[in-house]
This record gives C-alpha cells, sequence and structure tokens, in this order.
C-alpha cells in the first residue's frame, strides 16, 4: 500500500509532462502554419509583380510654343462688284411690274454697251409687295404695290466703274439704286500664298525668339491651323451731280492668319 501513492505521483507527473509537450508541438504547428500562409503571400507576391512607371511631370504638351503669325499683302485689285437695281411704285401690280421690267431692260442695255458680259450680270433680287397706308378711323387699305429687281453686276475693267453708273443712273432717273460696291482680285491664289508664307514667317520668329529668351531649343513646328481673308476697300456709290462719279479703287489686303505650336528640344 505504501507503493500505491508513488505509483500515482508518477502517473501525474507523466500525464503532466506529455500535456507540456503536446502544448509546445501545438504551439510549434501554429507557428508553422502562419510561416506557411506568410511565405505563400510572399510567393503571389513574387509571382504577380507590380511595375512602377515612371511619370515624367513635364508632357508633351507642355514642352512647346504657341504662338500666332499674321500675313497681308496689298495689291491692287482687278475687278469691281455692285448691285444694280430698279424700284417702282404704281396702283396695280401690272403698272409697277412693267415699269420695273422697262426701266431694268434698259438698266442691262447700258451695261451690255460698257463691255459687261452677259454672265456678269445675274439677277438676285425680285419682289413685288403691297404697301398700306391707315385710314383716319384706325383701319388699313392698300395703297399700291413696289416691285424691285437687282442685279449683281462683276465689271472687270474698274476705270469704267464711274462712268457706268452715271449712266445707269441717267437711264433709269430715279428709280434707280445702286449698292454693295466692292474691288476684289478675281483670283487671290497668288497673293495667299504669299500673305501665308509671310504669316508662317512669321510665327517662326516669335516662336524662336521666346524659346532663346528661355534658354530651350526650338525644334520643328508640330501644328499649325491657318485662317485666311480677304478685306475689300469699299465705298459708297450714288447718283452725284458731277459729270463723272469719281470711283477710286485704291488697294485691297490679302491676310492669313496662322496658330502655330512648336516643338522643344531635348537638351
Amino acid at each position: 500500500m505504501k507503493g500505491r501513492p508513488s505509483l500515482l505521483c508518477g502517473l501525474r507527473l507523466l500525464r503532466s509532462e506529455v500535456g507540456v509537450r503536446f502544448n509546445r508541438l501545438s504551439s510549434l504547428l501554429g507557428a508553422a502554419a502562419v510561416v506557411l500562409v506568410l511565405g505563400s503571400a510572399c510567393d503571389g507576391a513574387h509571382a504577380h509583380p507590380t511595375v512602377e512607371t515612371p511619370v515624367d511631370p513635364v508632357t508633351k504638351a507642355e514642352r512647346s510654343i504657341v504662338v500666332s503669325g499674321i500675313g497681308e499683302v496689298l495689291a491692287e485689285p482687278d475687278i469691281a462688284e455692285l448691285t444694280v437695281g430698279v424700284e417702282v411704285r404704281a396702283k396695280t401690280v401690272a403698272k409697277a411690274r412693267r415699269e420695273a421690267a422697262e426701266r431694268a431692260n434698259a438698266v442691262v442695255a447700258v451695261l451690255r454697251a460698257k463691255g459687261v458680259n452677259e454672265q456678269d450680270i445675274r439677277t438676285i433680287n425680285f419682289q413685288i409687295r403691297p404697301i398700306y397706308a391707315s385710314r383716319t378711323d384706325g383701319q388699313t387699305l392698300l395703297a399700291s404695290y413696289v416691285v424691285s429687281n437687282d442685279v449683281k453686276v462683276t465689271v472687270r475693267d474698274i476705270e469704267w466703274v464711274g462712268e457706268l453708273i452715271d449712266e445707269v443712273s441717267d437711264r433709269v432717273g430715279d428709280s434707280i439704286r445702286i449698292s454693295n460696291l466692292y474691288f476684289a482680285h478675281e483670283d487671290p491664289t497668288a497673293l495667299t500664298q504669299q500673305a501665308r508664307e509671310l504669316a508662317i514667317a512669321d510665327a517662326r520668329s516669335k516662336a524662336q525668339q521666346l524659346a532663346e529668351h528661355s534658354g530651350v531649343t526650338l525644334g520643328r513646328a508640330l501644328t499649325i491651323v491657318e485662317t485666311s481673308w480677304a478685306a475689300p476697300l469699299s465705298g459708297p456709290a450714288s447718283r452725284a451731280e458731277m459729270a463723272v462719279t469719281a470711283i477710286q479703287a485704291g488697294s485691297s489686303a490679302v491676310s492669313v492668319s496662322v496658330q502655330t505650336t512648336w516643338e522643344i528640344l531635348e537638351d
């Protein structure tokens, strides 16, 4: 009986030692599991690496110079254009139309006699409109009719413009209407090309100056946007009291404007 307590103590010590070893084994297995998980995460990171692309804070659009240029060429015009018309008022449509037709034909006859080609005479307006008048009782009544007939005329010998105006005015009288006289170039292609060259040279000069003052090297033109127009010198034309109406053609301008973007070269 005395040996039994010793046996019990031995069993208890063995159970305690087994428990300690089991706890240590559990801790080791847990640590190994953590290491395994971390290792898998690292393996995944190596399998799909993140590549960072360096970003240039200064883009190509920012490394450029934007300037405008203007070119203008003055030259004497070689054609004149004007609107010649008649306006007749009468009590009836038939009478107004008939008188307007007679005077319009007289205008065309003068133009043809002065050497204006038939294809350079074009009808641009024909209109019949009623004219109403107000009575004392507030009502309106039809008073008359107005017939208008306008032609656009191109004169290729501009020295005859003043004399032509006088002759049609004398032939038609107070019914004549002359407007929209201006001078231009029949074919402005060559003048436009010269103005374009001047505009691009102007833009290049401005860009070069800006580059030099900025300490950079100017490259090629990246974009060029053009706007062109002709500026004819126009003037009023009316029936004058003098023998010949003085019409001065002067000079007209053909202009080109360009908006340009220039490259800045890398140092």
